[in-house]
């Protein structure tokens, strides 16, 4: 009796291990390699090795429910990937990809949305699910998470305190360790994902400033050696504890170690408050206002590794502008703008190029983009101006709509332009999936519907097949 016991448990115990394990998710396969370059990393797309990795479509966040952002339930709005032929997107006749794959089943398009590519890992933002006392959904605060990128092993990482509707957040990697970086409710958060332990909160307070350096792209093994790679520079105001007089009108310039959350101050100006507006590998850019002269805030850079004093500090500006665009290319190319217009700076120089003011969002080559009318408009910086205006191209279909009304919405990979554009079914509900936009500055759709979300398919002319000079009509391009 007791054998009969005992390998009627053990029967059982067989049966319950095969359950479970037919039930471990799988992940995917052909997946690349842990060094294979990326490139593009921070927005919607990420291309690494020869897959395009994307956010498959946009969802406004105040709208989901307690449902909507379940692992395994999310199509829309994921993130997918999909097999590049010589760095081309491969479709078939009608438009659609010819092979795409899920790999993160949470929403990860909306307005805080996008994701990172470290070795072998995803890192990426998705709206906070839980409720409140009240029992109100608090979707506009973000989680990150981390996950394997063959889609398995799903980690929450850090949740923020408060809803953000455009959250600034990225990663770097310092000494074989990956540090989530995010500015929320006026602190810079520092967060240890390889650790999983939060290092720093840095109060930065309202009316101060600070600048992340975001690297798109990542090379394995790759060493961090500017300052800019280590540390994050903000500014404070100044308090009763730093012991300064009464004086004292300016403000205060700090950096923060990334790694071990150690603060230095760097310099307590008695006149000058300090607004840092852009960051490179080894420079910084600020303006800066006088307390005896207010609103004068001219531009200004200087190297970080020097000592931070106003004596080896470098004018770039001579008048006051209402926005500035520190160019990744150029000798200290900066794109100005202001009510009356859209100007140059090069090397002390200004030129006026437009009596419009376009603000520039995005850089990608000598390219400079700007959002007009939730549409998205270029033009080369180095390009002829001819009586006082530079030429401009509209960038997007203007017979499709879309959601472009900052830079969160708009990603380079290099070779296309990315952007969310309505697609309205059969049925006639709209919803917002990812573009791109070829060389050929043709807009044409990239990702995979829902099958309730797939559009009606377009009528062949009857002579299709028959004549040569009768084109196929394609079902989404």
């Amino acid at each position: 009796m007791k054998k009969k016991l005992l390998s009627l448990v053990i029967m059982c115990f067989m049966a319950v291990s095969i359950l479970f394990a037919g039930c471990t998710p799988k992940g995917l396969t052909d997946n690349p390699a842990t060094d294979a370059n990326v490139i593009s990393n921070g927005g919607m797309t990420v291309v690494k090795g020869d897959y395009l990795y994307y956010v498959n479509g946009y969802i406004d966040e105040t709208s989901l429910t307690t449902d909507d952002n379940k692992s395994g339930k999310v199509e829309h709005a994921g993130i997918y990937r999909t097999k590049l032929v010589d760095g081309k997107i491969q479709k078939d006749k009608d438009g659609f990809l010819k092979s795409t794959d899920l790999v993160v089943s949470k929403v990860v398009g909306f307005s805080n949305g996008g994701f990172y590519i470290i070795d072998d890992f995803i890192y990426y933002a998705t709206p906070y699910m839980n409720l409140d006392r009240d029992g109100v959904l608090q979707s506009s605060r973000v989680e990150f998470h981390k996950v394997n990128i063959d889609g398995t092993n799903d980690k929450t990482l850090y949740v923020t305190s408060k809803n953000e509707d455009k959250l600034d957040w990225t990663i770097y990697t310092i000494d074989g360790s990956v540090y989530l970086v995010a500015y929320v409710d006026q602190k810079i958060i520092i967060f240890n994902a390889t650790t999983s332990k939060l290092v720093k909160e840095v109060e930065v307070a309202s009316g101060q400033s600070y600048a992340f350096l975001k690297e798109t792209e990542y090379k394995t093994g790759q060493s961090k050696n500017g300052e800019f790679q280590k540390n994050i520079y903000y500014t404070r105001a100044i308090t009763s504890d730093d012991k300064v007089s009464s004086d004292y009108k300016g403000n205060i310039v700090c950096k923060v170690n990334i790694a071990t959350g150690e603060t230095t101050t760097l310099e307590i100006n008695k006149d000058y408050t300090y607004n840092i507006k852009y960051v490179t590998a080894n420079e910084i850019y600020y303006t800066k206002t006088n307390s005896t002269i207010s609103g004068l805030q001219l531009l200004f850079k200087k190297d970080i590794s020097s000592t931070w004093n106003n004596s080896n500090e470098l004018q770039l500006s001579n008048a006051v502008y209402t926005n500035y665009y520190v160019c990744a290319f150029g000798s200290d190319l900066i794109i100005a703008d202001d009510s009356n217009g859209t100007y140059l700076i090069e090397d002390g120089v200004t030129i006026k190029i437009s009596s419009t003011q376009k603000t520039v969002v995005a850089m990608s080559g000598n390219d400079a983009y700007y959002i007009k009318d939730n549409m998205l408009y270029k033009f080369d910086v180095r390009g002829e101006i001819t009586s006082g205006e530079i030429a401009f191209e509209l960038v997007t279909d203007e017979n499709k709509t879309h959601t472009i009304t900052n830079d969160h919405f708009i990603d380079f990979d290099g070779q296309r332009v990315y952007v969310y554009a309505d697609y309205t079914s059969e049925s006639g509900e709209t919803n917002k999936y990812l573009n791109y936009v070829d060389s050929d500055l043709t807009e044409r759709f990239v990702g995979k519907f829902e099958a309730n979300d797939v559009s009606e398919k377009p009528e062949q002319d009857e002579k299709y097949g028959e004549d040569p000079d009768v084109k196929y009509i394609p079902w989404i391009d």
